[in-house]
């Protein structure tokens, strides 16, 4: 039997982060069906060490550029010098490896280093995990302009994956354009991962009001996510058994704990980055998921389907999303949530609110939240066998490195 080549993961964010889920589990995937792997990150607040293994994992993490606070230029700036570094580094190791890897390469920003070693013949394959719509994430973060010319370099470099995985139908069906062999894996959580907790239970441990209805964000603190929206609903709902909770970091972490702290509401709460169990716990003890998007800052929003989405389905506990997107027209078909017509903040509030009186409809909400979850096999463990499918028919290395 031909011996698996190793695999090289490339992230532009810390490996070790619970914000990057996706990556921590497909390392996993790829280890237990017998690959070696090997992850080179940025560490962009050089919190973690240079070397580490991570659940089987050889994780190097980069940290010549160190981001402490989030600005679009440093990390503009950034990006190009960590790609160059990424290139030394992964030229190293796979010299230290002897065989040529499989580069998986996470998004546009290591993109172009997959790429590069493909065409150079230093990797066997490449696969290219595409987790948001290129053009809409650059127009959000930066400007049109910067959007074109990033989504323009991703179309030229697709032409060299051996394999094309992403997030969504709308996004595939956009990639496909660019190179046929394109599928989809979704980013569900693992079953195992998921609390083994009554939400009663989940709030006892976390310290949550254990009457409230408990409306959550549990991710990235990030632009577009209408923060603003739920904090205004947070102060309409002072009157109420009501509560509003923030958790994770990210470039607005700052300034949405700075907000809720000076309107000095009791019904909002920001909790700082947990470790991921944790935070799938929060999700379990909240009442509704905010899922709700500014389309006009965050158009990569509109054909997205987030983590929290699945994270949601998986805990039972529905989700609160804008018209006009992919996640309203699954909601909608699921029945697992409520579909905003539009952002006016009494009537947001008015909305929440009446789901909160009517606990038999919220309790059919989350039934079918649950179901759809089962039903659709929304869960890693089928996401795996999916990966490790696309992951057989890559090339082999013709031959090892002298």
């Amino acid at each position: 039997m031909t011996a698996l080549p190793p695999v090289v993961i490339l992230v532009a964010k810390a490996f070790q982060r619970p914000d990057i889920p996706r990556a921590r589990q497909e390392a996993k995937t790829l280890l237990e069906a017998g690959y070696r792997v090997y992850v080179l990150a940025w560490d962009r607040s050089a919190e973690f060490p240079v070397l580490e293994n991570v659940d089987g994992a050889k994780v190097r993490s980069l940290s010549l550029v160190n981001l402490p606070r989030f600005s679009r230029l440093r990390l503009a700036l950034g990006g190009i010098i960590f790609q160059t570094q990424l290139i030394f580094e992964t030229v190293k190791l796979i010299s230290q490896l002897k065989q040529r890897p499989i580069v998986h390469a996470h998004d546009v920003n290591t993109l172009l280093v997959g790429c590069f070693l493909r065409m150079i013949r230093l990797c066997s394959a490449l696969v290219y995990d595409c987790r948001e719509f290129t053009y809409g994430l650059y127009y959000e973060w930066f400007n049109p302009s910067v959007a074109s010319v990033v989504g323009s370099m991703e179309k030229r470099c697709l032409r060299y994956a051996d394999a094309v995985i992403t997030v969504c139908e709308p996004i595939a069906t956009y990639l496909h354009r660019y190179n046929s062999n394109t599928e989809i894996v979704y980013n569900c959580p693992r079953v195992e991962d998921i609390p083994r907790l009554s939400k009663k239970e989940a709030r006892i441990q976390l310290g949550l009001p254990p009457s409230a209805f408990i409306v959550s964000h549990v991710g990235t603190i990030r632009y577009g996510c209408k923060f603003d929206l739920l904090l205004a609903v947070a102060s309409l709902a002072r009157n109420y058994d009501f509560q509003c909770l923030i958790v994770g970091d990210g470039p607005l972490a700052s300034e949405v704990g700075r907000v809720a702290r000076e309107a000095k509401n009791a019904r909002a709460i920001v909790v700082q980055r947990v470790p991921r169990k944790l935070a799938l716990s929060y999700v379990l003890a909240s009442d509704l998921t905010w899922a709700v998007y500014d389309p006009i800052a965050s158009p990569n929003s509109a054909v997205s389907l987030p983590w929290k989405l699945f994270e949601s389905l998986a805990c039972g506990v529905p989700v609160i999303v804008e018209q006009g997107t992919l996640r309203a027209k699954l909601v909608r078909e699921l029945g697992c949530g409520i579909v905003l017509e539009n952002d006016d903040p009494e009537y947001v509030s008015q909305v929440i609110l009446s789901l909160a009186n009517n606990p038999d409809r919220s309790r059919k909400m989350c039934a079918e939240a649950k179901s759809a979850c089962t039903a659709l096999k929304f869960d890693w463990e089928t996401m795996s066998e999916k990966l490790i499918r696309i992951y057989r028919r890559l090339p082999l290395p013709e031959r090892q490195i002298a």
